[in-house]
């Protein structure tokens, strides 16, 4: 599907703050599999049928949304029979909890005719687990793996937590195939729009070049969508070896940034690899 992150019953999960851009990621995404038309480095080779569930916008704002970023790929969203949305004022008492064996259920006609299906995200879908619950998830866990030996590939989006790893239980990523963080440079200011750095947490099937971390920048006039990329650059490990070279902990190094302890540790080592002290 998404040579080579997302492949054909592959189970993927997208992490993020609030706010840095995770719907407008998986919105170009989505589009991106429904035209068969490539994004940045992934190659789409066909069309496929997508389903998008979002359980925090409507129906109106998420059309909207998807309106601009079929622009990108030059195409009508209104033509894009092969995407559907389904979005909280969806049915009247909401959409179903996809913990409980009735809401998925629920989703069986629509992920029959899917191929891939984006949960957006999985704290207001998911009503009744815990996400520190290891043992509550694997209600969604045998779903999600149902879904994949039926060719079917599902997207989730999640937020992270206050040290900026994925919030919950991490039993999740134990069955995924790619786990993505996507995390503001450093130096971003809200003048940059949806500015952010791709960063493969976990990769099943690729490596090397291509788990190499990615910048795209998204930016709208109201009608038409512009996606472009930018340079990363070694600002994180700069600072990151500059704490530590003043003597500050590496645990004080993580709550300082708002990053893990395994990122603060990946970061001294490229600074050492690198001479940075």
């Amino acid at each position: 599907m998404f040579s080579p992150f997302l492949p054909v019953g592959g189970l993927a999960e997208i992490y993020a703050r609030t706010g840095v851009g995770k719907t407008t990621f998986a919105l170009a995404l989505s589009a991106a599999a429904a035209t068969g038309k490539d994004f940045f480095s992934w190659r789409v080779k066909e069309q496929w049928n997508v389903l998008y569930v979002d359980g925090e916008m409507s129906t109106q704002e998420m059309q909207e949304r998807l309106t601009v970023t079929s622009t990108h790929f030059e195409q009508n969203a209104n033509e894009l029979t092969n995407l559907r949305l389904i979005c909280r004022d969806h049915v009247r008492n909401g959409i179903p909890d996809i913990g409980s064996n009735t809401g998925q259920t629920w989703f069986t006609a629509d992920t029959d005719w899917a191929d891939i299906m984006i949960l957006d995200n999985i704290s207001c879908l998911w009503l009744s687990g815990k996400e520190n619950d290891a043992d509550a998830w694997s209600v969604i866990q045998q779903w999600l793996l149902k879904l994949k030996a039926k060719g079917k590939s599902v997207i989730m989006l999640h937020h992270s937590g206050k040290n900026g790893s994925s919030r919950g239980t991490s039993r999740r990523h134990d069955i995924l195939d790619t786990v993505i963080r996507l995390e503001r440079p450093m130096s971003y200011s809200e003048a940059e729009g949806a500015k952010f750095e791709v960063h493969f947490d976990k990769t099943r099937g690729f490596a090397g070049q291509r788990a190499e971390p990615i910048g795209m920048q998204y930016r709208s006039d109201g009608s038409q969508a512009h996606w472009s990329s930018f340079k990363i650059t070694n600002e994180r490990e700069v600072e990151v070896a500059k704490l530590l070279k003043g003597g500050m902990k590496q645990k004080d190094v993580a709550d300082h940034l708002q990053i893990s302890q395994g990122q603060v540790s990946k970061l001294s080592g490229r600074a050492k690899s690198n001479g940075l002290y």
